[in-house]
């Protein structure tokens, strides 16, 4: 019996369709957040720095189009969003992971 076996046509799409969501499934998660950085140009929205608080909890330093916030969140918790004041312009130092602030 060949492939014209209706039995092996049914096994060959399966077949066929799990390969094709495991390449979706490589590409998501090695290149999809390179490919949605490059697509969006990370114009507006920046995480400056995240910190571990405790075992649960996060603080991270995000940058929105001109203005700056804190967000504390954690595992099974709600965010808290506290906006801080922008003193002077900020630049990426050369390490990519500190700003300092130029007068």
């Amino acid at each position: 019996m060949g492939i014209e076996d209706p039995g092996w046509g049914k096994i060959i799409i399966i077949v066929c369709f799990i390969v094709i969501l495991l390449g979706f499934l490589y590409f998501s998660k090695i290149k999809g957040k390179k490919f949605l950085s490059r697509f969006s140009g990370n114009e507006y929205l920046n995480i400056n720095e995240t910190i571990a608080i405790s075992t649960i909890s996060k603080a991270s330093i995000i940058t929105a189009h001109n203005s700056k916030f804190l967000i504390v969140h954690g595992k099974g918790q709600q965010a808290s969003i506290t906006p801080l004041s922008m003193v002077g312009s900020f630049l990426k130092d050369d390490s990519n992971n500190k700003i300092r602030k130029t007068l």
